[in-house]
């Protein structure tokens, strides 16, 4: 099956996305309708559940914070429950463009992927010091635990083939599901390929706790290991 603006729900994992969130609709329906939107708010402390109801948005709506992964999760179960057969998650705080979506079902419709990951480019000027060595040591230990070629395990800008998510149990709930799924989806023998996008970094306040995140992460690579 090859993905198109028809069989694909966008899916936007938002804490405290007011800022970003009606510039960030607003560019992505350039490409597809509103309704394909899925907006999962992760208990933010801002406007942005108002906002979600203003804009009409379908909203899965966390009461306490559970992590990026909870929330792609969560909204890859409502894109299924609404007949969707792929999904690409997307930041809300506009460090992804959304006018390359188009891309990510061109790379799908030549190559029949099962995951189109948007690779980054790991510069400096472009991306922070230990940004670049982070995701690159990361991409490395993903590639070899799951056997695949991984170009930017952290990039949360991505298409997935959502039939590949069921069935699946996942164990982080934060950001080292990005990695997870990848193993998961690697176990089940899919299909990686990657489209370039643009390195966007603007100075947004970072959710991602370093030592915390980098614990998870052994975790997780543990528990793949070993299961």
């Amino acid at each position: 099956m090859k993905a198109s603006k028809e069989n694909t729900a966008i899916i936007i994992p938002a804490f405290n996305a007011a800022k970003y969130l009606r510039e960030l609709v607003s560019r992505i329906t350039v490409f597809l309708p509103n309704e394909n939107l899925i907006i999962v708010n992760d208990a933010s402390t801002d406007d942005t559940l108002r906002i979600c109801y203003e804009l009409n948005l379908k909203v899965v709506n966390f009461t306490a914070n559970k992590g990026k992964g909870a929330a792609l999760i969560a909204g890859f179960r409502a894109a299924l429950k609404l007949g969707f057969n792929f999904a690409i998650s997307i930041d809300a705080d506009l460090q992804h463009r959304p006018e390359e979506i188009p891309s990510f079902w061109e790379k799908q419709n030549i190559s029949n992927a099962d995951m189109i990951i948007g690779k980054r480019k790991f510069r400096l000027g472009m991306m922070p010091l230990h940004r670049i060595c982070s995701n690159s040591l990361t991409s490395i230990i993903v590639s070899l635990i799951s056997g695949k070629k991984i170009l930017d395990s952290q990039s949360g800008y991505r298409l997935y083939r959502l039939e590949l998510v069921k069935g699946s149990e996942f164990v982080s709930e934060r950001y080292q599901f990005e990695s997870e799924i990848i193993i998961k989806y690697a176990r089940k023998d899919a299909k990686f390929e990657f489209v370039p996008i643009e390195t966007i970094y603007n100075g947004q306040e970072s959710h991602i706790s370093n030592f915390r995140d980098i614990v998870n992460f052994i975790k997780i690579i543990i528990h793949e290991i070993f299961n």
